[in-house]
């Protein structure tokens, strides 16, 4: 029997800056139009201990619409060695409107409840400009899914 493989980092939460430091996002604390504008959204990594060499390709999942691929991470330069926490960040998409993967529309930045998971894996050597492997056997996590709120600013409220 072969030994489990153990994701290379998962995902333990959604943040948004503030003056004092990052604080969770969910559905009770809603973000404004103009916080999103202005903010990227952190999440944080928790990178697993005996995988320490393994660099990492993170995709973002908004809304349900097909992978938004982020930067790779390198272990050394972009994250240093032997850290077991990490934060990094995304933009919400800056479009009006969008599709998802089943066609439908999508308003990224429209106020209500929106939805994010962050897939992680192990980077392979060659993979650069190649498909990415975010299977199990290649130490891949899908976060669970993530929902936090956008409300409207009260300038753009219309009575």
């Amino acid at each position: 029997m072969e030994a489990e493989i153990q994701p290379v980092a998962t995902v333990t939460g959604l943040y948004h800056g503030t003056f004092s430091g990052l604080e969770p996002i969910t559905k009770d604390t809603p973000l404004t139009l103009d916080e999103v504008r202005r903010n990227p959204v952190f999440y944080e990594l928790e990178l697993h201990p005996d995988q320490e060499e393994g660099d990492l390709i993170v995709d973002v999942i908004y809304d349900n619409m097909a992978p938004i691929r982020l930067q790779d991470l390198m272990r050394g330069t972009d994250i240093p060695k032997g850290v077991r926490f990490w934060p990094d960040w995304f933009e919400i998409p800056p479009y009006r409107e969008m599709r998802d993967t089943d066609g439908r529309r999508v308003y990224p930045r429209a106020p209500g409840i929106h939805t994010v998971r962050i897939r992680t894996a192990r980077r392979k050597r060659g993979q650069a400009g190649r498909a990415r492997d975010f299977s199990p056997a290649n130490g891949g996590s899908t976060s669970p899914v993530f929902e936090f709120t956008i409300t409207a600013d009260e300038d753009d409220v219309r009575e």
